[in-house]
């Protein structure tokens, strides 16, 4: 069988709202449909990715290319903000006669498949949770023309129209017995996919996840594709991902998109000892929960080449802290930051505005923690209130919730909490901004990181789209 498996396009003004910020090229290698395809070729299946952020095509011209490869089934991974674009796609193949089934994929559909399907009837088929083994699966029942209806993990519509979903299927527990992503599909990988030149040293970059699942229950959170239990690549599979990216494509910096990568400390041990020992040389970043930032495990990390965490931080008042089931006080933020900083890594702190309960005094009082605790960069979002998410359940009861789809991006104003304006948020976010970064200490620390032209003028096309965000009125 031959599956053709896509990215939805979506743009730059879609995804940033009023911050302009179109100017910074950065992408995000879409590494699901990478293991999405890795497992389907493992089973004998011919497979092509077309990537349409990245080759900035619209959805016209994706469902063309789509068509170009004659595929015997469709598929595509889609998020909340990308839902549209993914379902203008298969409008237009089938308006344009496909007769392939055409399968949706991703968080969205895995947090609300039955409406997904409902809502959006080109997709013949919606696969929730992980999806390597039911689209597998499906791929196999299509192409010997069996039936599909009880194929675990699958939506699908029965001879009368009426939307059906079947049993989950239970997560993969050796993930060791997927092969490694299909890196190989993306053309001009990995040079088409520069990162955030604050994030990464040197280029070629890659990004690699190494477990699934998160242990912590923010409500803000879907977890419906992974879960609630963490499952791990073993110290053994990580490295030889690593290997592979480092032998065959020369990547020299790597982003590790783990929730918690922290998390399993025998396991880490395990990476960061053999990176030493084999002296890769890699400089890599990573994502951690501020429990997990011990000083043994930051001064193994730094030893291996890690030089900047990213840490969800999301408010420095206590009150929405417990409200969000963030699990950590201001202090225990404050103290992790300094043991990461001892140990000479940076921190990028992640903060929300416009959470429930917020008010103009919560608000202030995030800016000054920001300033006061040893961060090196700040970034600030607006809360997206996200199916399935726990959030989604009750959120009205504290604002006014935007129910749009296409409208749900982080960078946008669409939850706008009792007793605050959109335009209090904005102003608050622009003041957040100039307080942090217009400090002489910040401004030096970045400039003293520029360590190519690439990242100098990639800081010059943010820095003109950040003044410009800045002084915009809305």
């Amino acid at each position: 069988m031959r599956a053709v498996l896509f990215n939805p396009p979506v743009s730059a003004v879609q995804i940033y709202g009023d911050w302009n910020l179109s100017a910074v090229d950065t992408f995000s290698v879409p590494l699901g449909l990478l293991y999405l395809a890795g497992y389907a070729r493992s089973r004998n299946h011919e497979v092509q990715v077309i990537d349409a952020p990245v080759l900035k095509i619209s959805p016209e011209q994706t469902a063309d290319r789509i068509l170009s490869l004659n595929p015997d089934i469709v598929g595509v991974t889609a998020l909340t903000i990308n839902i549209s674009a993914a379902n203008q796609v298969a409008e237009a193949l089938k308006r344009k006669g496909i007769t392939a089934p055409i399968v949706v994929g991703g968080p969205h559909v895995s947090a609300v498949p039955e409406e997904t399907l409902r809502r959006y009837s080109a997709f013949d088929f919606g696969v929730t949770g992980e999806g390597e083994e039911t689209f597998a699966e499906l791929i196999e029942r299509v192409g010997a023309g069996d039936t599909t209806s009880d194929v675990k993990g699958l939506v699908w519509r029965d001879d009368s129209g009426e939307v059906r979903s079947n049993p989950a299927r239970p997560p993969i527990e050796d993930l060791d017995r997927l092969p490694l992503p299909a890196w190989d599909l993306l053309p001009n990988f990995p040079r088409a996919y520069p990162n955030n030149p604050l994030e990464t040293k040197r280029l070629p970059a890659a990004s690699i996840i190494t477990s699934r699942g998160c242990p912590h229950q923010c409500t803000f959170c879907d977890r419906s594709v992974f879960g609630s239990r963490v499952r791990h690549h073993s110290a053994g599979y990580t490295l030889d991902m690593i290997r592979h990216l480092r032998d065959r494509y020369g990547v020299r910096d790597l982003m590790i998109l783990d929730d918690i990568f922290l998390l399993d400390r025998p396991k880490l041990f395990a990476i960061c000892d053999a990176m030493i020992r084999e002296k890769m040389g890699l400089k890599w970043y990573c994502l951690s929960h501020i429990k997990f930032m011990t000083d043994d495990r930051l001064r193994k990390i730094r030893q291996a080449g890690c030089w900047i965490m990213e840490v969800g931080i999301e408010s420095g008042c206590e009150r929405i802290l417990r409200l969000l089931k963030r699990n950590m006080t201001k202090i225990e933020i404050a103290e992790a930051v300094r043991r990461a900083r001892r140990a000479g890594i940076r921190v990028k702190g992640n903060f929300i505005f416009g959470l429930p309960t917020e008010t103009r005094d919560s608000l202030n009082e995030t800016m000054q923690f920001a300033r006061t605790i040893d961060i090196s960069f700040f970034q600030q979002n607006f809360l997206s209130v996200f199916p399935g998410c726990e959030l989604s359940r009750d959120a009205e009861k504290y604002g006014s919730v935007e129910k749009d789809w296409e409208r749900l991006s982080l960078w946008k104003i669409t939850y706008i909490p009792d007793g605050l304006t959109k335009e209090d948020l904005l102003k608050a976010s622009k003041m957040a901004y100039r307080r942090f970064y217009l400090r002489p200490k910040i401004v030096l620390q970045i400039l003293l990181s520029v360590s190519s032209w690439r990242v100098l003028r990639s800081m010059a096309q943010a820095l003109r789209a950040f003044l410009v965000s800045l002084t915009r009125r809305n």
